[in-house]
């Protein structure tokens, strides 16, 4: 997950000029490959739970700042809070669902 850190990284430190250049839809389908690649789930299902705050799951409030100013705020919006509300929810997450309802808490 060396990507996803790179990408917390850059949207931490561009902010909104992340997206600068790109199609209005770009962060919308950055966002999807992330949320839909099975090493994410990994990490969510192998997460620490002495973590108080795991570092994939702290990404959303950056990303999503990353797009306040942006027409596609919204629709990520609706997708993050889906993922976290109700993918992550599954019950082959077990103990880690507790974590991602605290992370979805946090960006809303």
């Amino acid at each position: 997950m060396v990507v996803l850190r790179c990408l917390l990284f850059l949207v931490k430190r561009l902010g909104s000029e992340s997206w600068s250049g790109e199609s209005p839809e770009y962060p919308r389908i950055v966002f999807d490959a992330v949320k839909d690649n099975p090493s994410f789930t990994k990490l969510v299902e192998g997460a620490d739970l002495t973590d108080e705050r795991p570092w994939f799951l702290s990404w959303f409030g950056e990303y999503l700042m990353s797009l306040r100013d942006s027409a596609v705020f919204g629709n990520v919006l609706a997708k993050m809070v889906d993922l976290l509300c109700e993918e992550l929810q599954h019950e082959r997450f077990g103990e880690t669902r507790t974590k991602v309802m605290l992370a979805a808490i946090r960006v809303s």
